[in-house]
């Protein structure tokens, strides 16, 4: 990801301030980090050019956020991926077992059946149902065209 050029109305000092607030440091911090007052970072802050500066920070700090949660989540599920397929399989079964034993209480049994079925998608299969059921209520038309990634994210 590029960053963007700094904005040729502000000077360096502005710049590094305008991305030292995007990046959420007080303004102490960043008065002390371009080496100005208080006072001039909060007058800078009225200045359209340093707002624009400042709100473009702001976006680039969210994406490349947004992008380092993304990452992370994908490379604890390669990391952990056989392991909780193992852990997933042990739970099934044991949610299984409880569901077929006539010595476990009717309580027990109906428990591991309403698990087992939030974990096969139905009870958020259910949730999109009521949701759809809800907007075209309010007048709304929905058309659903392909469930095949529901059922890929609910795996």
């Amino acid at each position: 990801m590029s960053l963007p050029m700094l904005s040729v109305s502000l000077t360096s000092k502005q710049a590094i301030a305008a991305k030292a607030l995007a990046n959420g440091l007080t303004i102490k911090e960043v008065a002390k980090l371009a080496g100005v007052s208080k006072r001039t970072v909060l007058r800078w802050k009225k200045i359209d050019a340093f707002q624009t500066e400042l709100n473009q920070a702001k976006h680039l700090v969210a994406t490349n956020s947004i992008e380092i949660i993304r990452e992370s989540k994908e490379s604890i599920l390669r990391d952990y991926r056989e392991e909780i397929s193992s852990m997933i399989d042990l739970s099934l079964s044991l949610l299984k077992e409880v569901m077929k034993n006539p010595e476990e209480t009717t309580r027990s049994r109906l428990k591991a059946a309403e698990i087992f079925g939030n974990w096969m998608g139905l009870k958020y299969m259910n949730e999109v149902n009521m949701a759809i059921e809800l907007l075209e209520k309010r007048g709304f038309k929905v058309v659903v065209e392909n469930l095949e990634h529901l059922v890929n994210e609910t795996n």
